[in-house]
C-alpha cells in the first residue's frame, strides 16, 4: 500500500495530537506523550518541535522524595544537535509507557499515569461544546486527579510548567508550495512575566515587551493545598530553576536574561490521605487578540469583545475557565453520551456495545476541526460571525466546496456560520473577473511562466483553458474562498489553479444539495428565497457544459471536470452523473418550496433525461477471476463507445447525501445494495477500501484512485449501514 504524499509536506513527518487546547482559531496540540507538539494560530500550523518547548510542558510530579516527569518521552533518547548537551541532566526521570493509558473522547481527553500506589489522571477540558460564548476563547483546564490507593497518607507535590508560546518566531517552512506550515523558535529577549493572586487563584502571565499577546497559566486556591509560581524559569534549566525545597515551594526565582528562553510553572503541595483523592484544576489561556495573515491583515478575535478591560482580560480569561470548566464537561459529556445512546438503539448496533463506542469516537474525532483548521472568526459591525476552515494545513485552501459538502460538522454545531459560507458560494455564482491568470503548471512553477513569456509562438493553435484564461466565469460556483500562503482568510476570492475549475461540472450539483440539507435542517425558507433565482441561474449555466445536449454536463473534453483532478474521465462518469441527478432532485424540491412549476418541471424533465442515459454506464458481467460484479462503470463515451471499467467507490456520495437530509435516493435499493457488494468485494485494500481499482481488484493506475480517502470510507460505511449490509 503506497502514501500519496499531498506537496510533499512536512505535516506528514509531524507527530500525532491526541486533544487540542483552546478554541477555533488559536490552540495548542497535545501530542501522545502529553507534550506540546503544535499551536494552531490563524490557520498557522506552527511546529513545536523543540525539545526545549516539548518538555517544559511536562508536568513532574514529587511523592515523597522521588520525581518523575509524566510523559514517556525520554530526554536521554531524543537529545539533538540543538540541544543543551547531556539533555537527561535537566530533566526528571520519565515514566514508563506501560504506566500510561490514553483515552479520547474529543475534545475531551485524559491520561492517566500509575505511580505504584499512587495514580494521576490528566483531563484536558475544552469549552468548545459550551453552548456559549466560551467556545470561542483560547481558554481550557487541565484538571488534575491525583489518587492515593496505599494505606498510608502521602506528601505529594505536583509541578505544572510551560512554556511561553508568546511572540514566537515564526517561519514559513514551505514557502514554493501550497503549505501553510511553520516552524518556530522562541523569543530570546522581552519577557515580561508575572506572579498573579487574585480572585480565588495564584499564577503567572507571561507576556512580552515586543507584542500584545499574553499567555496565562493557573490554579484554584484551596484549602489543605500550598501554591507556589515560578514566573519565569529557563527552558534549557528546567530542573535546576524549578527545584522544589522541603515545603513543595521553588528554590530560586531568577529573573530572565537575555538570550534565554522562558516559561512559567505552578507547584501544588498537598498531604493525601490513605484512600483519599484530591482534584486540581489548572487553567490555561491564550490571550493572542489579533488573528494575523501573510499579508500583513490583522483581525481582531471575536472573544474580545467579552471583555471591557484589556489590562485585566487574560487573567479574566483564566478565573472564566476554572469557574466554568465543571459545566463544559458535563455538558460535553450529555452530548457525547446522547451520540452513544443513538447509536445502541439502531439496528446494525444494538447489540454491539464496543461497535457503537468505535463508531461514537470516530464521530467525536469530527469534532477536532473547527479546534484545529479554524483560520479566522470575527464579529462584524453589525454583530454577525464570519469564520473561514482550511481543507487541511499542506492544502491550504479555505473551505473546498467540494469537500466541504461532504462535512456537517459546522451545520451542527455552529449553524450560522455555514450559512453564511454558503452564502459565498451561492455569491460567487454571479461573480465575473475576465483577468487572465495562469493554471496548472504556469500556475504553480515559475520556470513555466517563463517559458510562457518567452516562446509565445508554441502557445499558438493550442487550447489556452489550462494554461491561462479568465480568473472567474460569471455562472460557475467557486472552488473555494481563498488560500492562506496568498493572503488573509476573508478575502472570498478562489485562489485553487491547480487545473480551471471555472468548468468544472460537480460544484453545482454539490452547492444545491447542500442548500436543501441547510434549508431543511435551519428550517430557513428565507434563506432559498433570496438566493433562489441565483440558483437557477447555476443550474442554467451549468447546461452549457452539456455539449453533446444529452442532459448530463460532461465539461470540455480531455480536461479535468471535478474535485478528482488525477483521475482520466472522459463522456459520461458515473461520480459526475449521480451527482448531477442529486442536484436536479434538490433544485425540483426547492423549486417545490418556492411554488416555482415552471422550474421544477425543467429538472424534472432534465432528470428524466440523464437517468435513461445513465443507465449506458450499468454492468452485470464477470471478471476475470468468476466473480459477479453489479455496478456503473468509471466512465463511458457514447460517441466514440470507449469506456472504463473500473469499479469507482464513490459511485454512490450522491445517494447519500440524499439520504442524509432524509430524502428518497433516485437509486432502487435492491440496486444500491449491489453496487455496494461489488465495491466491498472489489475495492479492499489493507489499509480500506481504494477510491478506484480495476474490475479484477487491481490497482488502478493513478495515484489518486489508489488513495484510500478517509470520507470516501466514511459515506461507504454509512451506505452499508443504512442498506443493512454491516
Amino acid at each position: 500500500m503506497l502514501v500519496h504524499f499531498q506537496g510533499m509536506s512536512k505535516t506528514l513527518q509531524f507527530p500525532q495530537t491526541i486533544a487540542l487546547q483552546g478554541a477555533p482559531t488559536c490552540s495548542i496540540g497535545i501530542s501522545p506523550e502529553g507534550l506540546y507538539n503544535r499551536l494552531n494560530n490563524a490557520g498557522r500550523l506552527i511546529l513545536l518541535n523543540h525539545n526545549a518547548i516539548q518538555l517544559a510542558s511536562a508536568p513532574f510530579i514529587r511523592i515523597g522524595d522521588k520525581f518523575t516527569m509524566l510523559t514517556t518521552r525520554d530526554p536521554r533518547q531524543v537529545e539533538g544537535a540543538d540541544d543543551v548537551p547531556a539533555l537527561k541532566n535537566y530533566y526528571h526521570p520519565p515514566i514508563a509507557e506501560k504506566n500510561v493509558s490514553i483515552s479520547l473522547a474529543t475534545p475531551l481527553a485524559e491520561m492517566t499515569y500509575k505511580l505504584g500506589r499512587v495514580s494521576v489522571t490528566r483531563r484536558m477540558v475544552s469549552p468548545l461544546l459550551s453552548g456559549n460564548a466560551h467556545c470561542l476563547m483560547p481558554i481550557g483546564v487541565e484538571e488534575y486527579e491525583v489518587k492515593n490507593s496505599s494505606n498510608k497518607a502521602q506528601d505529594i507535590t505536583l509541578v505544572i510548567p510551560r512554556p511561553s508560546l508568546v511572540n514566537l518566531q515564526e517561519k514559513e517552512l514551505k514557502p514554493t508550495d501550497q503549505d501553510t506550515v511553520y516552524t518556530c523558535a522562541t523569543p530570546i529577549k522581552g519577557h515580561r512575566h508575572a506572579e498573579f493572586s487574585l480572585a480565588g487563584m495564584r499564577g503567572v502571565v507571561m507576556a512580552s515587551s515586543e507584542c500584545q499577546d499574553r499567555m496565562v497559566i493557573a490554579v484554584a486556591k484551596k484549602t489543605g493545598v500550598k501554591i507556589d509560581t515560578h514566573p519565569s524559569f529557563c527552558l534549557n534549566r528546567l530542573k535546576q530553576d524549578l527545584l522544589l525545597k522541603k515545603d513543595g515551594g521553588f528554590y530560586e526565582k531568577r529573573e530572565p536574561l537575555l538570550n534565554q528562553d522562558y516559561g512559567a510553572a505552578i507547584s501544588v503541595t498537598f498531604k493525601l490521605a490513605p484512600a483519599a483523592t484530591i482534584k486540581i484544576p489548572v487553567a490555561i489561556a491564550l490571550d493572542f487578540p489579533q488573528q494575523r495573515f501573510i499579508d500583513g491583515k490583522e483581525f481582531e478575535r471575536k472573544y474580545v469583545k467579552s471583555f471591557k478591560d484589556v489590562k485585566s482580560r487574560a487573567t479574566d480569561m483564566a478565573k472564566i475557565a476554572l469557574d466554568n470548566y465543571q459545566k463544559w464537561l458535563n455538558r460535553t459529556e450529555t452530548i457525547q453520551n446522547r451520540i452513544y445512546d443513538l447509536l445502541r438503539k439502531s439496528p446494525s448496533y444494538q447489540n454491539d456495545k464496543s461497535g457503537a463506542l468505535r463508531l461514537t469516537r470516530l464521530i467525536l474525532n469530527e469534532f477536532s476541526f473547527p479546534l484545529s483548521n479554524a483560520a479566522v472568526w470575527i464579529e462584524d459591525k453589525d454583530g454577525r460571525d464570519s469564520a473561514r476552515f482550511l481543507e487541511c494545513f499542506d492544502y491550504a485552501y479555505i473551505n473546498p466546496s467540494d469537500v466541504d459538502w461532504y462535512s456537517m460538522v459546522l451545520l451542527l454545531l455552529f449553524p450560522e456560520i455555514e450559512k453564511e459560507l454558503c452564502q459565498r458560494f451561492i455569491d460567487s455564482i454571479l461573480a465575473e473577473d475576465s483577468r487572465p491568470r495562469f493554471y496548472h503548471y504556469h500556475a504553480s512553477f515559475v520556470e513555466a511562466r517563463m517559458h510562457y513569456k518567452d516562446h509565445p509562438e508554441e502557445y499558438k493553435g493550442r487550447s489556452m483553458t489550462q494554461i491561462r484564461d479568465a480568473f472567474k466565469v460569471k455562472g460557475s460556483v467557486a472552488h473555494d474562498l481563498g488560500a492562506l500562503p496568498k493572503g488573509h482568510a476573508l478575502r472570498n476570492v478562489s485562489d485553487y489553479a491547480w487545473y480551471n475549475n471555472n468548468y468544472w461540472v460537480d460544484l453545482f450539483p454539490k452547492l444545491a444539495t447542500r442548500v436543501l440539507r441547510n434549508v431543511k435542517f435551519t428550517q430557513d425558507t428565507e434563506f432559498l428565497q433570496k438566493n433562489w433565482q441565483t440558483l437557477k441561474f447555476g443550474f442554467d449555466h451549468l447546461q452549457e457544459l452539456d455539449l453533446d445536449k444529452d442532459g448530463i454536463p460532461e465539461g470540455n473534453p480531455g480536461e479535468v471536470k471535478n474535485t478528482f483532478d488525477n483521475l482520466t474521465l472522459f463522456g459520461v462518469d458515473a461520480y459526475d452523473a449521480t451527482i448531477f441527478l442529486a442536484g436536479c432532485q434538490a433544485m425540483m424540491i426547492m423549486a417545490d418550496m418556492m411554488k416555482d412549476a415552471k422550474a421544477k418541471k425543467q429538472y424534472q424533465d432534465i432528470f428524466d433525461q440523464v437517468s435513461a442515459k445513465f443507465e449506458q454506464l450499468w454492468r452485470d458481467t464477470t471478471n476475470s477471476t468468476g466473480e459477479r460484479l453489479h455496478y456503473y462503470i468509471t466512465c463511458y463515451d457514447p460517441i466514440s463507445e470507449e469506456s472504463n471499467t473500473d469499479v469507482w467507490t464513490n459511485q454512490l456520495d450522491a445517494l447519500w447525501a440524499l439520504i442524509a437530509m432524509g430524502e428518497q435516493p433516485f437509486i432502487p435499493a435492491a440496486r444500491a445494495r449491489k453496487i455496494l457488494k461489488t465495491i466491498y468485494n472489489n475495492n479492499e485494500t489493507r489499509m480500506g477500501w481504494a477510491m478506484c481499482r480495476t474490475e479484477d481488484g487491481e490497482a488502478v493506475e493513478s495515484e489518486q484512485g489508489q488513495d484510500v480517502y478517509t470520507t470516501s470510507n466514511y459515506v461507504f460505511a454509512q451506505l452499508l449501514d443504512y442498506y443493512g449490509l454491516t
